[in-house]
């Protein structure tokens, strides 16, 4: 076990130092930098495991996309010019909605 001073130049060169924890145990400052390395990669590993699952369902999920689409496009634009239709409504109807709080006149068509 190697022991590091804290303050290298500070203390005398016989004089090494550990640091101390909240608990009142001597813990060596390198085998707490291991431990927060170790830590650290463990934490790395977690995330790239996560982003390669989501990359693994995002990929899946557009292939089902394209594969529903492909078997019926015609049902596939029908679906998205009703949603588009109703998400136009909606925000027409907020925008004038939100005029009559604000007191402006409605628009004359």
């Amino acid at each position: 076990m190697v022991i590091y001073p804290i303050y290298p130049g500070v203390f005398p060169q016989d004089k090494w130092c550990m640091r101390k924890t909240g608990n009142g145990h001597n813990v060596d400052l390198e085998t707490f930098l291991d431990d927060i390395r170790t830590v650290v990669h463990d934490g790395q590993e977690l995330l790239k495991a996560g982003a390669d699952q989501m990359r693994e369902k995002a990929k899946f999920g557009a292939r089902e996309t394209d594969r529903a689409i492909r078997q019926s496009p015609y049902q596939t634009i029908g679906i998205v010019f009703g949603v588009g239709l109703i998400a136009g409504l909606l925000l027409a109807t907020g925008a004038l909605s939100s005029r009559r709080a604000y007191g402006e006149p409605e628009p004359q068509v």
